[in-house]
């Protein structure tokens, strides 16, 4: 039975793959009394990370993906679209698939960088003190329902590519984007009004200096309403560098989110006199091999948020981090990764923290 289906679906769509990776993490908290309130719920103990992903040949002109992931966000369909292929410099996605921001968007399963953790600015479950901060910038995973044009200029040399699409974009209710609403309720636009956005990356693959390989450098925007009426809004710009010399990999990513609030002094602990808040991040990280068996990354990266917080949340209307990971991955195999990092959160209104993270990765 399963064979005669399996030949009906290649029968049908063509050539069909598969492949995904599953990621178990556990930190280490080093200091904190408190280590609840600053692991919260999804960063105590073990915890698991998977994800699987069919790409299919429909035609040469048209492909499907579909990928289903699971985290600290519970089961979740990070992929369901399809591509029209009409050249390599104009192409058509619709359906569910990752909003194009930054360079980051394309890695952050745990198999496809080096670090235990993503970038502070793009932290989700593993973000320490989260019931105070609300996550960072631009929390990754973040797939949503839309449609992308996108395509790639070639010159023989550097390389022009660029996306614009419409997505429903993120959901919130008083002053604060609400990323559990965003992803639960998946299926409607909660103002029916979509946020618009593009990137576009210039990339130097061939360039007359030695051992440089890469060089590509981009910049991402986007704007929409979150709230249920349709009157606040939300724009977010970012710029990032990546840079591959010999071995050596160095990525860099600066970004900032403006958040309308709304006229509502009885939400707000501090007196509002521009109605917004902000929040900005960056990271610089730098990695490679050592052998065949052994990999190193160093990652400094940073977070502020600035504007008034709503009643109840322990912050000031200015608050920072700062943070360092040192990591080290073992591959014992084709297929397997030991990940092993320490990382130092240096908070501006909180004690620091030390934490390790060890993980084990599997891909197929």
């Amino acid at each position: 039975m399963i064979p005669s289906l399996l030949g009906a679906l290649v029968v049908l769509f063509g050539e069909i793959t598969g492949a995904g990776s599953i990621y178990v993490n556990h930190p280490s908290l080093l200091t904190g009394d408190d280590d609840g309130r600053v692991l919260d719920a999804t960063g105590r103990g073990l915890n698991a990370e998977a994800a699987f992903k069919l790409a299919a040949d429909v035609s040469p002109d048209v492909s499907a993906n579909a990928k289903v992931c699971f985290g600290c966000h519970g089961f979740h369909a990070d992929m369901a679209y399809f591509d029209w292929h009409v050249a390599d410099e104009f192409n058509v996605r619709a359906g569910r698939f990752p909003v194009p921001f930054g360079e980051f968007y394309l890695r952050h399963d745990p198999a496809n960088h080096r670090a235990a953790t993503k970038p502070l600015p793009y932290m989700m479950g593993r973000m320490l003190r989260r019931e105070q901060f609300n996550l960072a910038v631009a929390p990754e995973p973040y797939p949503d329902n839309g449609i992308e044009l996108f395509g790639t200029l070639r010159t023989g040399g550097p390389e022009l590519s660029y996306s614009a699409y419409a997505v429903a974009g993120l959901k919130g209710e008083s002053g604060e984007l609400d990323y559990i609403r965003s992803r639960s309720e998946y299926f409607t636009d909660n103002n029916r009004t979509p946020t618009v956005g593009g990137r576009l990356v210039a990339a130097f693959p061939d360039l007359p200096v030695p051992m440089l390989r890469w060089v590509a450098l981009g910049f991402s925007g986007l704007y929409g309403k979150y709230d249920d009426e349709g009157d606040l809004a939300s724009w977010m710009v970012g710029a990032d560098l990546y840079v591959r010399y010999g071995k050596l990999n160095v990525i860099a990513e600066i970004m900032a989110r403006r958040t309308e609030i709304p006229d509502r002094p009885d939400l707000f602990r501090q007196e509002l006199v521009d109605l917004w808040n902000q929040r900005d991040g960056f990271y610089v990280q730098a990695d490679g091999p050592l052998n065949k068996y052994l990999e190193w990354l160093f990652r400094f990266d940073g977070f502020r948020r600035r504007g008034p917080v709503l009643r109840g949340v322990d912050l000031d209307d200015e608050s920072s981090i700062l943070r360092y990971t040192f990591g080290m991955n073992l591959i014992p195999t084709t297929g397997v990764k030991l990940k092993a990092n320490y990382e130092l959160w240096a908070f501006e209104d909180f004690p620091a923290e030390h934490i390790v993270h060890t993980g084990l990765v599997g891909t197929f």
